[in-house]
């Protein structure tokens, strides 16, 4: 079994740093969903739901990193 190697600090503040912004974005998201809501654009709320989505996945994949789970682009057990 291969030993953990600990992250860098700059990684592991770039990875938190990642983490923040992402869910500054979805404040952002959440802001656009309900004018495109009260607007009743339908268009505009699926490309909005899209991308909550991938802030998901963003948001996901850098914690996984940050707890030392990640592995070429995709995220392991353990």
């Amino acid at each position: 079994m291969a030993s953990k190697t600990r992250l860098a600090n700059k990684t592991i503040w770039a990875l938190e740093d990642i983490v923040t912004r992402c869910k500054r974005a979805r404040q952002h998201w959440q802001l656009a969903m309900q004018r495109a809501e009260k607007s009743r654009d339908p268009i505009l709320m699926m490309a909005l739901a899209r991308l909550r989505d991938e802030l998901a996945e963003i948001e996901r994949q850098a914690r996984d990193a940050r707890l030392g789970r990640y592995h070429e682009g995709k995220t392991v057990d353990e």
